[in-house]
């Protein structure tokens, strides 16, 4: 796991770094943000907020519709995943200066380190927890389950494929962002599934040989409920969102990709419970709380 997840973020750094130097640009060709003057602090601490009492939400309506309440049967699992997913949105937040596919504000980088960490952490809980509410529905996931099956190959051949594509993507989307943008951003989820696959271990996409399109389906709709929670929320407090893409929809297609990369990170990170009893994982052993005399064998008692 922790192999995967260090060429994984390495990959992230030095790839798109490597392309844009390839390329012959200087550093004052990035794309300009938004001024510094241009950061609401209120907005982003109200949706800090929003997404921090829709992901207890969720949990809830979990516990009621199942009885069981992930957040507190996995606690240490979504800890892991909010660091995880804090790294991950900073990445994105990386990828993002070679591409621009949003404008972001060039403020203070301890001050955005500051307010931006706690709601890049709970992100991918947000999407776990929704997931987690929409599998809880099991009349939708046996309707998903029957989908059409789709011949996904396996083997090392379609792996490094999927590795090359990724690979070009992070150089080439760094390089020529204009032509190559889409590519660059379909390029995490590529190369963390290609890892799997690397690693003879099974990704999100594992299912459709069979016709079930129920984790694909319910992490897209995932990643689009809460993208469209954070933004809605942002806006609510007075943010402004400017996004450079050609067309609107492509945002909502970046959610449903946000989703699917958070599942398969989660895939990945969940790796770190392989084996471990469910008893020892949730339980901590207790003492017996009755105290037992034992009398040492052949003493009579009057």
């Amino acid at each position: 796991m922790k192999t995967r997840l260090g060429i994984f973020i390495f990959s992230l750094i030095l790839l798109p770094l490597g392309g844009f130097l390839l390329s012959g640009k200087a550093w004052d060709e990035l794309p300009a943000g938004i001024p510094a003057g241009s950061e609401n602090i209120a907005a982003i601490l109200l949706t800090t907020l929003v997404l921090f009492a829709y992901i207890l939400f969720a949990n809830h309506m979990v516990k009621r519709t199942t009885g069981n309440s992930p957040i507190n049967i996995q606690r240490n699992y979504y800890v892991w995943m909010a660091a995880a997913s804090a790294i991950l949105c900073w990445l994105l937040a990386y990828l993002n200066l070679f591409t621009a596919s949003w404008l972001a504000s060039q403020g203070k980088p301890a001050m955005q380190i500051l307010l931006y960490t706690p709601l890049f952490a709970l992100l991918a809980p947000a999407v776990l927890s929704t997931r987690a509410l929409l599998g809880s529905f099991s009349g939708l996931l046996k309707f998903l389950a029957r989908g059409l099956a789709l011949p996904v190959p396996d083997g090392e051949t379609l792996s490094l494929s999927i590795v090359s594509v990724s690979v070009l993507g992070l150089l080439g989307g760094a390089a020529w962002p204009a032509q190559l943008y889409w590519l660059l951003w379909l390029s995490p989820l590529l190369l963390l599934a290609a890892l799997q696959l690397l690693w003879h271990e099974s990704t999100i996409f594992s299912g459709l040989k069979s016709g079930d399109w129920g984790r694909v389906t319910c992490a897209a709709l995932a990643g689009s409920i809460v993208g469209n929670l954070a933004a809605i929320s942002y806006q609510a407090g007075g943010g402004r969102l400017i996004s450079n893409l050609p067309n609107p929809l492509l945002a909502q297609l970046g959610y449903m990709l946000f989703g699917l990369l958070c599942l398969q990170l989660g895939d990945v990170v969940a790796e770190n419970w392989r084996g471990t009893k469910r008893g020892n994982l949730f339980q901590h052993r207790k003492k017996f709380p009755i105290p037992v005399v034992v009398n040492p064998a052949g003493i009579k008692r009057d």
